[in-house]
């Protein structure tokens, strides 16, 4: 069962740190096999029941027993790549984003990372149109043309987009905190 190394550290009245300390065995290895991640390698079994003092057998996790959280994040991978829509769909970076985030408001994991994606793109976007917009009153008046600078703008607000989805890839990748100084809007 993938608790049981949970339940013999707490037997031993560890807390994870300790017994990452005690074992050499990173915390976040020890996190991932609590919640059954994964099943650990050999050596890592082996190395954790000797620290606990029981046998390997006792905190083995099946394959079988494995969970699957990379479906969440494949959820909020799907969400982060939506944005890149916004080449093809104006304000394709807010909506579809809200649609995966609202088909999936139930998982914590997407609604957490998901707030701060639409988070971000609400930003993105309040800055483009207004910038857009005093470009277009400041430069256009009176000749009916779109001046110059908006589409550079955009094709600059688009690039920017695109580092920001592989900025938010590697993070989510490296299991980071993703973009942390924007707030969260909704």
């Amino acid at each position: 069962m993938p608790n049981s190394l949970k339940a013999h550290r707490k037997a031993k009245n560890l807390t994870q740190e300790e017994l990452s300390e005690h074992s050499g065995i990173s915390v976040r290895t020890i996190q991932r096999l609590e919640k059954g991640l994964t099943p650990g390698s050999a050596h890592t079994i082996k190395t954790l029941a000797k620290a606990l003092e029981v046998k390997s057998s006792d905190i083995v996790i099946s394959q079988s027993e494995i969970q699957e959280p990379y479906d969440d994040l494949h959820k909020v991978k799907l969400m982060n790549f939506s944005i890149l829509s916004v080449l093809m769909l104006p304000f394709g970076n807010l909506i579809l984003p809200t649609l995966v985030y609202f088909f999936n408001i139930k998982n914590d994991y997407v609604k957490t990372i998901g707030k701060r994606i639409i988070s971000i793109q609400i930003l993105s976007t309040f800055f483009l149109v207004f910038l857009s917009v005093s470009i277009f009153l400041l430069m256009g008046r009176g000749n009916g043309a779109i001046p110059k600078p908006v589409p550079i703008i955009y094709f600059m607000y688009t690039l920017v987009s695109i580092l920001i989805v592989i900025k938010t890839s590697r993070d989510l990748d490296r299991n980071r905190k993703i973009l942390k100084i924007f707030p969260d809007l909704i």
